[in-house]
């Protein structure tokens, strides 16, 4: 089959071609030609991919009738033979524009002219990006105080301090303060600013920086390598207490390049970095690095009318209009100045105002904001080739969407973008799973200052993350010119010809007018919507998205039984949710078929019980099945009231029993190798049952509730210890309601890192005191209860604990060497 990987190789091959291609002068006509070529290849690798994917879909659909062998061998030929017919345009097409450029009229002066042209098009972004960023920005004082501080503080050693930002954020126009303060020149007798850049050249920088030295100009004029130029820089500043600002570094090369030019006489001479990555500042071994904020409403209205108004005051009536148009610019200094720049040159009345603050986004893009998005577009551009469908898929989330990271690695994985050889090319015992490679994707846009943090985990890993709405525009451009992604309002396939679909609607989701969808991605964004008629949408999903890969049903509440989700065979990711047990069963039995499915989100309100046939799909990692625990009378609502398992008051009935049963397993004949996540599953004999027979060998988390039963004392504490004994690789473990905690230590795997219990009502503190036992628990987390008796933690307990969070009043005693790597805990009354 081809997997999307390749087909991302193809789009990155198209781009390539039209970068470098489409801007080369004298060649209007040709450049069509190219362009053509380029959109081909494009399709024809979408097109090789349907074929295999149609194919695979038609055996599927013909596996029940006789002769399937005899079927299956001439299909399988013809389909041989369209992929090799296509295989060889694709060689024919690449021959023919790399290696035949005379087809097109393409010579070696072009390429020449071109490179002339491409120099003089980075010197203009540099001339204009200085102009822009070295405006005043406001609300920079606090952020240069705390950076001064940092230069003036420290031991004597040559040390290195970062301001780090994603492009446009005011770090050059920070460090150009900085530069500039009294304090500092009285600080640092010499100054000297190196402007570095993506474009950069270590010959062109030395030479500015021995510009600024005071040097008689023999002395260096006539120097061409950077040897010379780097031992002429050395001697100069050799003795003298400096400071030495470097500019935009983008790579770790620069600094091994220039780092020997500057003397470390233990005088306390600093460097000052300005970044986008935040790896530059480990790899340089930095004191201190200030991430720089974005600026709030309040500073970016005081930037806006100082732009527009040079610090006059703005007319009362014109204030509102101004400060919406402020907020739409998200807190970035350099769009604020770039727009505030545009309305300047505008009639200051209310109607005018009025008339721009309703068509911002126009406004966004006009010629004269393009420098906005090019100095943005450079940290895009500098990506690697494996991590730029990454970044351009955050484009599927609306505006302001806080991102689940955990759910992102996830599509991103269902989409092919993690690269199979990185997770097995280190061999069986040590390969990593493709979760912790798509994590690691992850801190790598945020270090690159193209993501941002909304929230962490309590092991500091990124739990939600939200990207720039400037950003999002660039994401939503470049998809949508290479049929990546694109963002619709209605469902509707005549109108959509990109690869993946995100439906950002309003109101309720509009049906689609077409029943063959391009797209092999359908995420759906908008408000609560049940879907009671199959003409509400089902059915053309069912008709025209048989070649699916992801089908995440967000808000979309599917009152129907989902018919022909079955033949959704290549369908990897999908969320849906089901408004009764028997639309949850419906969607159940038609999920075993899919074969290719990894991830599983069922949001249902009642219990259901997992058939055993879901089992056998060997390709499933993540199954997490999510309940209401309240149901309104005509609303959903949550409100957690610990300890009490149904109570009726003003007007809300609370259930706390809804999970899934275990299916009957015939133990020994099946086991899940791939399973990861198992959510929200009754933990009683049968569940204790499978898993202590190791049908799940590589399970990473597990959510068990305990189910409501006549029992006075439901054997719980039994099943749990059971349930535990063989997950040898369980690093997350939630436990909803269960207050029976087994009390030997050895009967939690040693793998785990994390336990949440919540909602347990009452619980014994010779249980904590087990898990204080546990060599590698970092994370504990009780929540929805209380605790009898006081918990006493004595030297060596809970050796690696780092977070501790206890919703509880009951005294804590921790005594010297208990607890040692605590960092976090959110109850003061738990004290040596």
């Amino acid at each position: 089959m081809v997997d999307s990987v390749d087909t991302i190789a193809w789009q990155n091959l198209s781009r390539l071609l039209a970068n470098e291609l489409i801007s080369l002068p004298g060649v209007n006509d040709q450049t069509r030609s190219v362009r053509e070529a380029v959109n081909h290849s494009r399709d024809m690798a979408y097109t090789a991919e349907d074929i295999v994917d149609t194919y695979a879909v038609n055996v599927n659909m013909h596996r029940s009738r006789n002769m399937l062998v005899k079927y299956f061998h001439s299909r399988n030929q013809v389909v041989n033979r369209k992929l090799i017919a296509m295989m060889s345009g694709v060689r024919e097409l690449y021959e023919k524009t790399y290696k035949n450029n005379s087809i097109y009229g393409i010579h070696q002066g072009d390429f020449e002219c071109y490179t002339r042209n491409k120099e003089f098009a980075k010197d203009s972004l540099i001339v204009k990006r200085r102009d822009v960023e070295e405006e005043e920005v406001v609300g920079m004082v606090r952020d240069s105080n705390e950076v001064i501080s940092q230069l003036e503080g420290g031991d004597l050693s040559r040390g290195v301090v970062c301001i780090l930002g994603m492009g446009g954020l005011g770090k050059t126009t920070l460090a150009r303060k900085i530069y500039n303060n009294n304090k500092i020149k009285s600080m640092f007798p010499c100054c000297v600013w190196g402007f570095v850049s993506n474009y950069y050249s270590a010959q062109e920088l030395l030479m500015s920086i021995l510009k600024l030295l005071d040097l008689p100009e023999e002395e260096y004029k006539y120097l061409t390598n950077p040897e010379q130029m780097k031992r002429k820089v050395r001697e100069s500043m050799s003795g003298k207490k400096y400071l030495v600002v470097l500019d935009d570094i983008w790579y770790t090369q620069v600094w091994d390049e220039l780092h020997e030019a500057f003397p470390d006489d233990n005088n306390g001479s600093r460097i000052l970095i300005t970044i986008r990555m935040e790896n530059i500042s480990r790899y340089t071994n930095a004191t201190f690095t200030y991430r720089l904020p974005f600026l709030d409403e309040t500073q970016s209205w005081e930037l806006f009318y100082n732009k527009v108004f040079c610090k006059a005051r703005c007319p009362p009536e014109l204030e509102p209009a101004g400060k919406e148009m402020a907020k739409a610019c998200k807190g970035l200094p350099l769009a604020i100045v770039v727009f505030a720049g545009m309305v300047a040159k505008k009639e200051k009345s209310l109607r005018e105002w009025d008339r721009i603050k309703n068509n911002v986004s126009w406004y966004h893009t006009r010629e004269d904001y393009r420098i906005v998005t090019d100095i943005l577009k450079l940290s895009y551009d500098s990506l690697p080739q494996i991590l730029k469908p990454c970044f351009l898929y955050l484009g599927v989330y609306p505006e302001d969407y806080e991102i689940p990271a955990r759910t992102l690695c996830q599509l991103w994985i269902a989409e092919g973008f993690i690269q199979a050889r990185e997770a097995t090319e280190a061999g069986p015992s040590n390969s990593q799973e493709v979760e912790d490679i798509a994590e690691m994707y992850l801190d790598n846009l945020v270090e690159r200052s193209l993501v941002q943090v909304a929230s962490k985990r309590s092991d500091e890993g990124v739990k939600t993350c939200r990207v720039h709405a400037l950003l999002r525009e660039i994401c939503i451009s470049e998809s949508k010119e290479n049929k990546f992604m694109e963002v619709c309002e209605e469902l509707d396939a005549n109108r959509c010809n990109s690869r993946r679909v995100s439906l950002q609607y309003k109101g309720e989701c509009l049906p689609t007018t077409g029943d063959k969808w391009l797209a092999r991605s359908l995420l759906f964004f908008g408000e609560e919507t049940p879907w009671e008629r199959e003409s509400q949408g089902w059915k053309q999903i069912r008709n025209g998205f048989k070649l699916g890969r992801v089908l995440d049903m967000n808000q979309v509440s599917l009152c129907l039984s989902p018919r022909g989700l079955k033949t959704l065979i290549h369908l990897r990711f999908l969320k849906v949710t089901a408004s009764s047990t028997r639309i949850g069963n419906d969607v159940l039995a038609s999920v075993c078929n899919l074969w290719n499915l990894e991830t599983l989100y069922l949001w249902i309100t009642e219990d259901i019980t997992l058939p055993s046939k879901i089992w056998k799909l060997k390709s499933l990692r993540h199954l997490y099945l999510n309940f209401a625990d309240i149901i309104l009378r005509g609303l959903s609502q949550r409100v957690p009231m610990p300890g009490m398992e149904m109570v009726e008051r003003a007007n809300t009935l609370q259930v706390w029993s809804r999970a899934a049963s275990m299916s009957r397993m015939k133990i020994g004949e099946t086991k899940v190798e791939n399973l990861q996540t198992l959510n929200n599953i009754y933990l009683n004999a049968r569940t204790a049952s499978v898993l202590n027979k190791g049908m799940f060998p590589n399970l990473t988390k597990l959510t068990l509730r305990r189910e409501l039963t006549d029992l006075p004392e439901p054997p719980e504490k039994e099943f749990l210890g059971n349930s535990l004994r063989c997950l040898n690789k369980l690093r997350t473990l939630k436990l909803l309601r269960i207050a029976k905690l087994p009390l030997d230590p050895n009967a939690y795997p040693t793998s785990l890192t994390k336990i949440t219990i919540a909602y347990f009502g009452l619980l014994h503190a010779r249980m904590i005191k087990t898990l204080g036992q546990l060599a590698n628990l970092r994370t504990l987390k009780l929540v929805g209860g209380s605790i009898i008796g006081d918990v006493d933690c004595v030297a060596g307990d809970f050796p690696q604990l780092q977070v501790l969070h206890v919703s509880d009043s009951c005294r804590w005693k921790k005594e010297e060497g208990a607890m040692p790597q605590l960092r976090y805990c959110n109850n003061p009354r738990i004290h040596d």
